[in-house]
This record gives C-alpha cells, sequence and structure tokens, in this order.
C-alpha cells in the first residue's frame, strides 16, 4: 500500500465513512466523488445523523452525482441499522447484506476494509486485472464469468496478510495501473505472472459482448422565469429522475433544429409573447444520449395563470440547493 493515493475516506477504518465513500464511487470518478464525499459527511456525520435525514436534503446534496436511487438505498440502509442492529455493522457477510442497498461488493468492502475480515471484493478495476491476469477469454458480462472472477477474489482475500491491504490493492492497480487503455505494464507488480502482459495483449481484456446502441432524444426545455423565480416541476415516480426537480420538458420525435424548436414552442404556449434561447445541452444517461434546446421566457404573473401541485417556484439563488438532476444544472450554467 505504499503507492496507493492519499484519498479521505482511507483515512480511517470507520465503516460507514467507508460505506458511504463506496456507494458514491459506483460508476463516479474519483475526481467528481471528493467534494460530494466531504460535504455529506460534515453533514451527515454518523449512522444515526443520516437515518434521520430529510430525503429532499439529501437528494438535493446528492444533486449532479447521479443515480440517485444510490441517495435514497443509502438512507433506507441507515435506518434499517439503526433499527435492528444498533446502529452497528454486522460482521456476518449474510446479515449484512440484509440492510437496503448493500449488495456483496459493498458488504465486501465494508467488511475487509473496515474490519480486515477475509471477504472479497469485485468491482470494475479488479475484473480488469483478473480478466488481464488470468487470460479471461469470455464475455464479462456472463454470469460463469462473474462466477469465476468472485470464485478468484476469495481465493486471493483468503490467502492475504490482510485482506483490508490486498482488496484496496488490487482495486488501486486496476485503476491506476492496469487501466481501461494504454496499461502501465512495465510498473505492475505481477507483470511476469500476468497472462496479458506475458503474450503483450493486455488490452484485449476483458471481453465484452457488444454494446447496446445509444438511442438520441431530443427535447425542449422550458424555463419559466417570474419575479426572480424560476419553474420547475416534480420528477414522477418511475420516470427520469424521479422525485427530482427539472424544468419542464416537451419531447421530440426527431431531431429540431432551434427555428422548428421555437415555433413548437409558439405553438404550444401560444400566451407567451417571447422565448429567447439558450446555448443547446447533450446529457448521457444509460444508452441514452439527450439533445436539450432550453428556452427560457419571462413572464407576467398572469401569463401562466396558477400552476399544478407538481409543479413550483424556485428562487433563482435557491436553485442549485434545490434536488435537481445534473441536466438542470447545466442549464443554470448556460443561464448565468
Amino acid at each position: 500500500m505504499a503507492h496507493h493515493r492519499k484519498l479521505p475516506w482511507r483515512a480511517s477504518h470507520n465503516p460507514y465513512s467507508i460505506w458511504v465513500s463506496e456507494v458514491m464511487l459506483q460508476q463516479t470518478q474519483v475526481t467528481t466523488v471528493l467534494p460530494y464525499y466531504q460535504r455529506f459527511l460534515q453533514k451527515w456525520p454518523t449512522l444515526q445523523h443520516l437515518a434521520e435525514s430529510d430525503e429532499t436534503e439529501l437528494l438535493a446534496a446528492w444533486s449532479g452525482l447521479g443515480y440517485y436511487s444510490r441517495a435514497r438505498n443509502l438512507r433506507r440502509g441507515a435506518r434499517h441499522l439503526m433499527d435492528h442492529h444498533d446502529g452497528t455493522f454486522p460482521h456476518d457477510p449474510a446479515t449484512l447484506k440484509e440492510t437496503p442497498g448493500i449488495g456483496p461488493y459493498t458488504a465486501g468492502a465494508i467488511l475487509s476494509i473496515a474490519f480486515d475480515l477475509a471477504e472479497p471484493l469485485v468491482d470494475g478495476n479488479v475484473q480488469r486485472v483478473f480478466a488481464r491476469f488470468y487470460g479471461e477469454e469470455r464475455h464479462i458480462e456472463e454470469r460463469d464469468t462473474q462466477k469465476q472472477f468472485w470464485k478468484w477474489a476469495r481465493d486471493w482475500v483468503m490467502h492475504a496478510e490482510s485482506p483490508r491491504a490486498l482488496n484496496q490493492a488490487l482495486m488501486e492497480l486496476g485503476a491506476t495501473v492496469c487501466t481501461k487503455s494504454s496499461p502501465k505494464c512495465s510498473s505492475c507488480p505481477v507483470k511476469d505472472s500476468c497472462f496479458g502482459n506475458l503474450h503483450q495483449c493486455p488490452e484485449t481484456f476483458p471481453r465484452r459482448r457488444p454494446r447496446r446502441k445509444v438511442k438520441e432524444l431530443y427535447w425542449l426545455g422550458v424555463v419559466f422565469e417570474q419575479n426572480n423565480k424560476l419553474l420547475l416541476r416534480k420528477n414522477p415516480t418511475g420516470g427520469w429522475w424521479q422525485d427530482l426537480w427539472d424544468f419542464p420538458t416537451i419531447a421530440l420525435g426527431k431531431k429540431s433544429d432551434l427555428k422548428r424548436a421555437r415555433t413548437f414552442l409558439q405553438k404550444h404556449y401560444p400566451q407567451v409573447g417571447d422565448w429567447t434561447a439558450l446555448a443547446p445541452q447533450k446529457h448521457s444517461v444509460t444508452h441514452h444520449r439527450i439533445h436539450l434546446h432550453p428556452f427560457v421566457a419571462r413572464i407576467t404573473n398572469t401569463t401562466l395563470g396558477k400552476v399544478p401541485a407538481s409543479e413550483r417556484w424556485w428562487a433563482i439563488d435557491k436553485i442549485d440547493s434545490a434536488p435537481t438532476s445534473s441536466l438542470v444544472k447545466k442549464v443554470m450554467r448556460a443561464y448565468y
């Protein structure tokens, strides 16, 4: 561990802070997580604080990290641990995995890193290290391949002098040396036993099935401004960014240029006299690429009439503290 990165969640073996960091790091870059992690623990420093948190405040603090079910499951998990285990983390993996939001990987991370117990973990970095080390030919998505990764992980951790050091070293190796592209094989501590290095083909592993085609979506964003306030709409449960607040949007069936978009808006909102176009925004979410044309309408008190319960006027200087999607933040940067 002499060459590991100095990261705040490695400063202690507190299971709560390790849990928070591992959940934040799922499908999210370390550089993105760092400021969120610091602010999160300042606001909710203990498991009890998180269990007693307000969901709206929690989602607002999480805004920009994406995959918001992670935040909801953290809160649910904290309540479960407070209610069933007096605010402690069970050392039995099966019992720990009964906690909402804690699966095999997260349980392995908590138990090995916090308590130095011989529990395996497999994330994307560990998969890449094992696939190259053993020359795994099967697609990484196959169930049998996943089982094999976990078998290797368990075999390695069972023979480790320190499970804590081994598991963190495997993840660090994948993150900094055995990278997706241009792996630094010359500085790898296991290069002499690695199939990928010995056969000079590390980047051919892991094998993957062809990626799903990205679906292009074309939306109009409607930014209503009135008395230094902006209108936001709460997303319905089961939809995009559920329970978060967004600008009203209109889905277009096909690509639309700004001129056609403006015509479309004038047709749907004839009571609005003038629209100001903001810079178009692109946003990717799980096999979808959203192309958003945002328009601002500065309106009078009577232009829209009474808004439904799912919509609310937010003070412009309070938008940053609202639980919103990353797409709203992009629009706001264009707005300012």
